[in-house]
């Protein structure tokens, strides 16, 4: 799939060259931090900003903005069928065009990252009547291939999943399991010789609050910083009324805070 760059770049021009993009209505505020005992290892702070639909007109939340200080999201086009954003390094250079594709029930059937022409990844999904994403293919050498396929229960909840590589050879199996009147979810994970280990288990303790506790580490960046869970960690997480979401802390064994991620909105 090829995309005109020289197009893409001039329309985002006049929206990543100023602070505040023209036409803002909502602004995002996320401050992540990161904590060792009492010290401040490490802090971000990064901003949404949206028009009055509520539709994205740049970002800092992302991998790109994590690894490079400065680097931002730029949408391009933003249409029921169709997403273009542009990932603008901290030097101002086009790192990477992101392309969303929809159906007209609005699920994403096709994801795309350009790189100078080169589309780099290249995927679609495929949805059941109810919206819930049944198979994933990814491209490779020029053919798709089935990634994963998955099964829900009557309540449109995910509860197994298959994962495969290129040969179509079965590489990993995912099963999720409700309990306590739908309140609890355990997830189950295969690990490299094949068993079956439960990663995290997650609670409702109110409509607006969430507990995960963790069973086996995991790490990854995201609001630009690193999140690590190490076993034995736990995490809360909020949304306001709004459904929105609020904040994310991240605790160890002993109820230590380690990571911290809030978020304010405000209206120009």
């Amino acid at each position: 799939m090829k995309i005109s760059l020289v197009l893409l770049l001039c329309m985002s021009l006049s929206i990543y060259a100023q602070d505040i993009p023209d036409g803002t209505t909502y602004i995002k505020t996320i401050q992540s931090t990161v904590y060792k005992k009492k010290d401040t290892l490490n802090h971000r702070t990064l901003k949404t900003y949206y028009d009055i639909d509520w539709n994205v007109l740049t970002n800092s939340n992302n991998l790109s903005a994590a690894l490079d200080k400065g680097s931002e999201t730029v949408t391009i086009m933003d249409t029921d069928k169709k997403f273009v954003s542009a990932i603008i390094t901290s030097k101002k250079d086009t790192l990477d065009y992101i392309v969303y594709l929809y159906d007209d029930a609005g699920n994403r059937t096709n994801y795309y990252q350009i790189r100078k022409g080169d589309t780099l990844n290249d995927q679609k999904r495929t949805y059941d009547k109810n919206g819930n994403n049944l198979e994933l293919f990814n491209k490779k050498n020029g053919k798709y291939y089935l990634s994963f396929e998955a099964e829900y229960n009557d309540d449109n909840k995910v509860i197994h999943r298959n994962w495969y590589n290129t040969n179509k050879a079965l590489v990993k199996i995912e099963q999720f399991e409700y309990i306590n009147d739908g309140k609890t979810k355990l997830y189950y994970k295969t690990d490299k010789k094949g068993k079956l280990n439960l990663v995290t288990e997650t609670t409702e303790i109110d409509p607006e609050t969430l507990k995960k506790t963790y069973h086996i580490p995991a790490s990854g960046i995201n609001y630009g910083i690193k999140l690590e869970h190490k076993k034995g960690y736990y995490s809360i997480t909020k949304t306001d009324e709004k459904e929105r979401f609020k904040s994310l802390e991240i605790f160890d064994k002993k109820g230590r805070l380690t990571t911290s991620v809030y978020v304010t909105y405000e209206t120009l």
